[in-house]
């Protein structure tokens, strides 16, 4: 009877250890950013962190993550067509996601395709609740 009634358990122990490897780090913590507060020295720090490689430049507002702990940034249109307008659906590549979380009380942009975290020490966040 043991046998039987292990067998579920068995199954359903890859699935947990799944969970547990995809929950996020305790230390980092979902945020918003304190629009008002945002310097120039703050959004020069998250247009760097945003920067994609041998992309044009990022230009972010204080209004980036004062809302909420995500950001997605589209490419900008690098094909033109006969008359010099932007060839609409070609090479936009995937946007770039971000989250903005404290970690150990520094604010800081994590880009989500590939977990890189860049500390925005001249930027002020709070938790989002």
């Amino acid at each position: 009877m043991l046998g039987v009634c292990a067998a579920p358990l068995v199954l359903a122990l890859p699935l947990l250890l799944t969970a547990c490897q995809s929950a996020p780090s305790p230390g980092l913590v979902p945020a918003r950013m304190v629009a008002d507060t945002t310097s120039a020295q703050c959004l020069a720090q998250m247009q760097t962190a945003a920067q994609r490689p041998g992309a044009g430049r990022v230009v972010l507002t204080a209004a980036a993550f004062a809302t909420d702990d995500r950001l997605s940034i589209t490419p900008a249109d690098t094909v033109l067509d006969a008359a010099g307008q932007p060839a609409n659906g070609r090479i936009h590549g995937p946007p770039d996601s971000f989250r903005l979380t404290l970690h150990n009380g520094v604010c800081t942009m994590v880009r989500e395709a590939d977990g890189q975290a860049t500390p925005l020490t001249a930027c002020s966040c709070v938790a989002l609740r």
